[in-house]
């Protein structure tokens, strides 16, 4: 169990006069068992719950999962069984009905290990795959060797995306298809173990003359991003910040083609960052921005520490530049 964020959620019960609490929801479930999973279908849970009360954590769960998720995801919890085909519905508050999404925004110590392992290990995988691709491969292809890539260490791709050259400048969430790649090429993770998720973006040019000056122009918006993104900023305002960057850029209608971002965690966007959005940077909390032009976009997952920002999804064997005094990755060539 993840005593922290057990503490937390018997603060907040407490806090509102709930004596028992269910939890099922996979993002809360990884976060109160320390990266349990409760899911077969992806991010569906399966008909389980957790029983959280002052004293004691249950898990409820049909025969069909329960001695998996106790040998395997829970450890040694009691287990409460029903039938298969006779789920119970939770005699109680859940987190079908509130969200607790505040309290796993700052990440522990021991998650913070969890997110830095994992991110290497994504920015590895998606690094790899990119760098033994053929502009002669479709865009399914390249996302087959991404995804071997990433399951060979554990990641399940939540979130999938390629793009070449023909698509690349039209789409922005560009589902894989059979296009071949061409002259430049985008791949796109969001890479869940132990629940946590890792998100990034790389590019491949084989060639392509816009590549790196495309590359170089989404970066300067995203250097607005991450100096902004200090404890005590607002989501709101370090979106402003990049709104702003658009409008230097001289295309301030990008800023409504695609979102840019927020706090991760448990999910690919915990808080995504709208105009306004109030929720403060806190030491400990995670972030992704993702600015994007037709033909680029720069993604990494960051954590929020004392000294500023750790970029979690660092891969040392991919080209980098300075940007802003931060090295923030290239467009790879070769």
């Amino acid at each position: 169990m993840n005593l922290i964020a057990l503490t937390r959620l018997r603060s907040w019960m407490a806090a509102r006069g709930f004596e028992r609490f269910f939890v099922q929801q996979p993002e809360n479930f990884a976060w109160l068992t320390g990266g349990g999973d409760n899911t077969v279908l992806a991010l569906r849970p399966v008909a389980a719950w957790l029983e959280v009360t002052p004293q004691t954590v249950r898990l409820h769960s049909s025969r069909i999962e329960a001695r998996r998720l106790r040998e395997e995801e829970v450890g040694g919890l009691e287990v409460i069984l029903y039938p298969w085909y006779a789920p119970p519905r939770a005699e109680g508050p859940s987190d079908q009905e509130h969200d607790l999404t505040p309290l796993r925004l700052v990440l522990s110590p021991e998650e913070q290990e969890r997110y830095r392992a994992l991110g290497r290990d994504a920015a590895q995988a998606l690094g790899e795959s990119l760098r033994f691709a053929d502009p002669d491969w479709s865009e399914g292809e390249l996302a087959g060797a991404i995804a071997e890539e990433l399951w060979s260490r554990g990641i399940q791709p939540v979130v999938l995306l390629v793009a070449g050259e023909e698509r690349l400048f039209r789409h922005r969430h560009p589902i894989p298809k059979g296009a071949r790649l061409g002259r430049l090429c985008m791949g796109v993770v969001c890479g869940r173990r132990h629940g946590l998720i890792a998100n990034l973006t790389r590019l491949r040019s084989f060639g392509h003359p816009e590549a790196q000056a495309l590359n170089a122009r989404v970066c300067r918006v995203e250097a607005r991003a991450l100096a902004a993104s200090r404890p005590g900023a607002s989501l709101g305002e370090v979106l402003a910040e990049i709104q702003a960057g658009y409008r230097d850029l001289g295309c301030p209608e990008e800023f409504e083609n695609h979102h840019q971002g927020g706090l991760t965690g448990y999910r690919s966007r915990e808080v995504l960052a709208t105009p306004g959005e109030a929720t403060r940077l806190q030491v400990g909390m995670a972030l992704a921005w993702n600015p994007s032009l037709p033909g680029a976009k720069v993604e990494d997952t960051f954590l929020l520490g004392e000294g500023g920002l750790e970029n979690l999804t660092f891969d040392p064997s991919w080209p980098m530049e300075r940007v802003e005094g931060r090295l923030r990755p290239r467009v790879y060539e070769g």
